[in-house]
């Protein structure tokens, strides 16, 4: 039985009746509503006209019998909010602003599956984490548009996810790092402050990420800034997705550095309106080989990351800021946490699906605050593995709230270009919203079915069941295409070893099928969502003559001009796809690979390969 609401409220009791709306139904903004609550009630009546086909007229003052009451209850905790719905009306008591918002979800929810009539019930609800975040990659392939990542805020708002971060490398339009981003298409800060107020207005609170020690590739890559970089000469090797994987990380040892990178946060986190900054600090792993060798050897790279990472912390602290780094390092030596700021928070990540509960533990025995972050585990393929995804965010959420975690940051990475299409990640998405905000576990299959009928509007609720078989027949993975076209001829032997691609015919008529299930289910999706079954359709054609490639490159290798035309003809679909929610960015690089991929099916190697 599929849950009726996602997340799903704390208490949920049913009563005798309903409530029938008329043309005459008013929404109605009690005293003691913020005018910014008007956003709320024109979402609710936005709603009603499509779910219910009526428009209810917008009004504030006193509610009268027969109408929709938003209100604030000062005998309401902050957060928390009741729904009641009772022949006579419907009332919504919220104990702050960001619960009468999250309040009216509840009630959209409802209309969307019960039209015009709203069966008789009382809603008890406030959320399990106070901090619910999304964290997305935007710098290593895809920089969503302006209007895609509006798309996104309103997602985020609907199911209950209240903070946000954009991950940025360089793909920010900073004004001394025009080297940089010249390639690319960059965010600007007309962007940035549009979609800061949007969300504001949404109770999203959008948090500036920023890299400021490792995974700086582009930055420590230009003629003007290599100098800065923990290994000499990276200005001078040609681009490739696996150098460019590499973790380029900032030489400590350098006074200028800490200096460079305060007035990059200065710059950016000028366009927010967050008291919160990610400086990241993750995966550091070049450090103490090169330029900082000497002094790594005399005080430790333990010492070397924590004094770089304890100087932006303290900055950060003495502007009003609460600092965020990921853990991947300092758990290696947690004890040093107690260096950094009191203020300080840990962004503690996993990603296995039976994530270990060791990292919280031992961050949490440190005494800094931290957030568990799980992910959507789309990364280096074409379609997310909705399974891995789902067991790491349960896992995550449970040893969040063992250990007193204050939030969750459920991540969405773009390695190796960010080739899987953003709109797939939704479900991940939904996963981290249930489970950030209600501890209680729910099976899979049982939420797949709530993500299906509430976030896709499939009646049939089978939508959610197709796309997880997709995930699981990628033999030939992005990953190992990128390996293979960009390793060297014993890399390539070990790649192809490693892997059985005897079972491509079988896998790639599983997909065939959970393509054709998907196609099945667009009878049952509404005019507005049926953007999913294209999106499905040409991520299965990914998948499969991706596998077939894989296959090819087993065999004797004879030219292939078939093959050839159809990974053309499909990356001219892609294409179209890419350009609906993202910039240009990465798609100079990406289409040079899949070149040097048709070139070496027809015998024609123009590049070298």
């Amino acid at each position: 039985m599929a849950m009726k609401f996602l997340p799903q409220p704390k208490r949920v009791d049913h009563r005798d009746g309903g409530f029938a709306l008329t043309p005459h139904t008013r929404v109605v903004l009690c005293p003691g509503t913020a005018p910014e609550a008007l956003l709320y009630a024109r979402m609710l009546q936005n709603a009603l006209r499509d779910y219910a086909g009526l428009t209810p007229a917008l009004g504030r003052g006193t509610a009268a019998a027969g109408e929709i009451a938003l209100t604030i209850d000062p005998q309401q905790k902050p957060a928390h909010y009741t729904l009641t719905v009772a022949p006579e009306g419907v009332t919504l008591a919220a104990g702050d602003d960001e619960a009468l918002c999250n309040g009216v979800q509840t009630l959209i929810q409802l209309a969307q599956r019960c039209g015009a009539v709203l069966p008789a019930l009382f809603v008890e609800d406030w959320p399990d984490l106070p901090n619910r975040g999304y964290y997305q990659d935007c710098s290593r392939g895809r920089v969503p548009k302006l209007s895609y990542l509006k798309r996104v805020a309103d997602l985020l708002c609907r199911y209950k996810i209240n903070q946000w971060q954009l991950y940025i490398e360089h793909t920010y339009l900073f004004r001394d790092l025009s080297e940089a981003w010249r390639d690319d298409t960059p965010l600007t800060a007309d962007e940035i402050l549009e979609l800061d107020a949007y969300c504001a207005a949404r109770h999203i609170e959008l948090v500036p990420s920023l890299s400021s020690f490792g995974h700086m590739y582009k930055i420590l890559s230009t003629k003007t800034c290599c100098d800065l970089c923990e290994l000499p000469d990276s200005e001078k090797v040609p681009f490739s997705y696996t150098y460019a994987g590499w973790h380029h990380t900032l030489n400590a040892a350098d006074p200028r550095v800490v200096e460079f990178v305060k007035k990059l946060i200065d710059e950016y986190r000028a366009l927010f309106r967050s008291h919160k900054f990610n400086i990241c600090a993750d995966e550091t792993f070049d450090l103490g080989k090169g330029r900082s060798k000497a002094l790594a050897d005399e005080l430790g790279e333990k010492t070397l990351y924590v004094r770089h990472v304890k100087a932006l912390c303290e900055y950060l602290v003495s502007q009003g800021c609460t600092p965020m780094f990921w853990g991947d390092i300092m758990w290696r030596f947690p004890q040093s946490c107690a260096e950094l700021p009191k203020e300080t928070i840990c962004l503690n990540w996993g990603y296995l699906p039976d994530q270990r509960e060791n990292e919280i533990r031992d961050i949490a025995a440190s005494g800094i605050t931290q957030y568990a972050c799980p992910g959507v585990c789309g990364w280096n393929r074409w379609v997310p593995l909705y399974r891995n995804a789902y067991s790491n965010i349960r896992a995550m959420c449970h040893h969040a709230h063992k250990y007193g975690a204050i939030g969750l940051l459920n991540t969405d990475w773009g390695d190796y270009a960010h080739i899987n299409d953003p709109r797939l990640t939704i479900p991940g998405i939904l996963y981290g919203a249930a489970f950030g905000w209600n501890a209680e576990p729910v099976e899979m299959e049982e939420l797949n079915e709530s993500v299906s009928r509430i976030g896709y509007g499939d009646a049939s609720g089978r939508l959610m069941a197709a796309l997880t078989d997709l995930s699981d027949h990628e033999v030939f993975d992005w990953q190992h295409a990128v390996n293979w076209i960009e390793g060297n001829d014993t890399r390539r032997a070990e790649l192809l070893a490693e892997l059985d691609l005897t079972k491509v015919p079988e896998a790639n008529a599983a997909v065939a099928a959970a393509r054709d299930r998907v196609l099945a289910c667009s009878a049952s999706l509404p005019a507005g969502q049926k953007e999913i079954v294209s999106v499905a359709c040409v991520t299965a054609e990914s998948v499969m003559l991706w596998n077939e490639i894989g296959a090819w490159l087993t065999g004797p290798r004879d030219a292939d001009p078939e093959l050839a035309a159809r990974l053309e003809h499909w990356y001219a679909l892609y294409l179209v796809q890419w350009r609906q929610v993202s910039k240009e960015s990465g798609l100079p690089n990406l289409t040079r690979l899949i070149v040097r991929y048709a070139d070496l099916l027809r015998h024609r190697q123009y590049a070298e390969v």
